[in-house]
């Protein structure tokens, strides 16, 4: 028993002293949003008749934002911020807006004052 126990301590100290190095991981500097279900890296929001898909959106300043109307009935898109609406989009028709700062910005479908969804607008970066 005392064999075979020695052998698997061997075993495993050869194992581990002849792995290959990992590499050091660095943290970001600042924290990505999490991505879920109701998250998206892109640029499209589809409006649908149970509301935003997704809930929140990641883009740039300098990026555009595009809501389709994916609902049988027509909708108003409404930015928070003030951005003049986007005027009653019926089934099929797209509003789009370009972001030019950086912030988070809610909005809401018709006089809902209830946010609808919300886009995450990150600074560019710099060139290099």
């Amino acid at each position: 028993m005392r064999k075979l126990l020695a052998l698997g301590t061997a075993l495993a100290v050869t194992t581990a002293c002849s792995a290959a190095p990992t590499p050091a991981v660095t943290a970001p500097a600042t924290p990505a949003p999490a991505v879920t279900a109701d998250t998206a890296f892109g640029h499209e929001v589809r409006i649908t008749s149970t509301g935003a898909i997704p809930k929140m959106l990641v883009s740039g300043v300098g990026e555009s934002v595009a809501w389709r109307n994916d609902s049988e009935a027509p909708v108003t898109v409404r930015l928070i911020d003030g951005t003049p609406p986007s005027g009653a989009l019926k089934p099929g028709d797209v509003f789009t807006h370009t972001f030019t700062t950086a912030g988070t910005f809610a909005y809401t479908f018709a006089d809902n004052a209830d946010p609808a969804g919300v886009v995450e607008v990150l600074p560019q970066e710099p060139a290099s």
